[in-house]
């Protein structure tokens, strides 16, 4: 069965480029609305299994997902903002999203974000260094920093910086979240692309 979707923005272009999209990946678009109030009355008639909210339209923002959370504790909600600032994923979590897309991600992102959404995996945007990736895969296959120190010939120091630096580059309130997420991710690619 298809994934059922509802697509709250004000642009109407913007909400056509995403219905094409996600019809065209096996999504069932289910009805779309230009303010928050609007797509929570329509997220409450047709129940849609995912939402992309945007985060700038009227009756949208952090205090409209927070209603829209409430009205639909089960649906998942994926942030949709032209804003890339730290600590905005985090607080999107924290009002109820399951999420956080950026406009300008490419099609193949939004895709996995909507899929990633729908299995109850956080999503958020990030750019991770190489050596990030690195250190982000060998911490969840459950090494210690010093055994990853070790292993890639730099300082335990070097380590936990880069460890303190995913964690607010990942959203994340301590690096035990940030472990939990790296083992269940287990692989070293960006949180959007495999979970």
């Amino acid at each position: 069965m298809k994934a059922r979707v509802l697509l709250a923005d004000d642009h109407g272009l913007v909400r056509a480029g995403l219905s094409r999209l996600l019809t065209q990946a096996g999504f069932a678009v289910v009805a779309e609305a230009e303010n928050g109030e609007e797509a929570r009355k329509k997220a409450l008639e047709t129940r849609p299994d995912l939402i992309f909210w945007d985060l700038l339209m009227p009756e949208g923002g952090l205090v409209g997902l927070r209603r829209l959370r409430e009205s639909l504790p089960r649906a998942k909600i994926l942030v949709l903002t032209a804003l890339d600032s730290p600590g905005l994923a985090e607080e999107a979590r924290r009002a109820g999203a399951t999420g956080l897309v950026v406009k300008t991600a490419n099609p193949e992102e939004i895709v996995r974000a909507a899929e990633a959404a729908l299995r109850d995996e956080f999503v958020q945007p990030s750019a991770l260094t190489p050596r990030e990736k690195e250190i982000i895969a060998l911490f969840g296959e459950g090494l210690r920093i010093l055994e990853i120190a070790e292993k890639l010939k730099i300082s335990e120091k070097t380590v936990e910086t880069h460890l303190e630096n995913l964690k607010e580059k990942l959203g994340f309130a301590s690096i035990t979240e940030l472990r939990a997420w790296a083992i269940r991710a287990r692989t070293p690619t960006e949180p959007g692309s495999q979970g």
